[in-house]
């Protein structure tokens, strides 16, 4: 495996980079060191700025080869989001890391590095939102019944990067019908919990279904009951496994409108404590 590092030598990027490197450890995957200079400033600052990122990836790569782990520096002239993706193409990547960089003042129009990379990926990318101090130990992986979740849970298999944790497998169902029970005041309680065991039943069944053909055994499920935004339900879901990582797939054929209303995987990037994998999915 190759794993691509995008850093802008901020303390928040280390993240990303200390993060590939205890993923190298364990899975013995080779690192590309990336900078990208914004192409958009006179030339004699961009002819600066690569001199000075060029010092700084030789040094640090140098470092790590120095530690038995295999890495190259590449800095590039172009749109951050843009020159992150084509130099992890260009250098057969099969993971982007990113440190959760702050909004930038356009950024309310615009999003995020992480979002601005995640709407145009064809990658998966990991968001190493805290500070690592050790390998991964627990993942959580939501699952729907879509397409991208499948393709997003046989992706992340492929991948490894949970191949040494204990893995939950989770699940929200949407219970909505139990609401409106609920409200009407005739209703016998024991008939609302019949129906959401029902639902519940229903959920595990097909979940089962979908983790027989994926082939992820072993791992533990969780099914919960959608009593908040489908976000924070898997984010407080994460929190109770005691999750470090948390798997997501995202569609993207859906890109333009997470630009303008918001979508599920970008508030989870905006509200997590731990580290999250997205799995893009065409």
């Amino acid at each position: 495996m190759k794993v691509a590092v995008a850093t802008d030598f901020s303390v928040r990027s280390d993240r990303a980079l200390l993060r590939a490197t205890l993923m190298a450890r364990r899975t013995g995957a080779g690192l590309v060191l990336i900078h990208v200079v914004d192409e958009d400033q006179p030339p004699e600052l961009i002819a600066s700025a690569q001199r000075s990122a060029s010092a700084l990836l030789d040094a640090t790569s140098r470092t790590l080869q120095e530690q038995g782990i295999a890495a190259e520096p590449l800095v590039t002239v172009a749109d951050v989001a843009d020159g992150i993706l084509d130099a992890a193409a260009a250098s057969a990547c099969d993971l982007v890391v990113l440190g959760p960089h702050r909004s930038r003042p356009l950024d309310v129009f615009t999003g995020t590095t992480v979002e601005r990379v995640l709407r145009i990926s064809r990658i998966p990318l990991l968001v190493a939102v805290d500070t690592p101090t050790r390998a991964h130990t627990r993942t959580l992986i939501a699952l729907d019944f879509d397409e991208p979740s499948r393709a997003a849970g046989i992706a992340a298999l492929e991948l490894g990067v949970f191949d040494h944790t204990d893995v939950a497998l989770l699940h929200v169902f949407d219970a909505s019908a139990e609401g409106a029970l609920e409200r009407r005041a005739m209703t016998d309680p024991g008939a609302i919990r019949d129906y959401r065991a029902f639902e519940q039943q229903q959920a595990a069944e097909k979940l089962q279904a979908l983790v027989d053909e994926i082939g992820l055994t072993g791992a533990t499920m969780r099914l919960v009951p959608l009593t908040n935004t489908l976000a924070r339900t898997i984010l407080e879901s994460a929190k109770q496994a005691l999750a470090d990582l948390v798997v997501i797939g995202t569609s993207q054929r859906k890109g333009f409108e997470r630009l303008l209303i918001g979508s599920v995987t970008s508030d989870i990037i905006q509200d997590a404590h731990r580290d999250i994998l997205i799995v893009p999915v065409p």
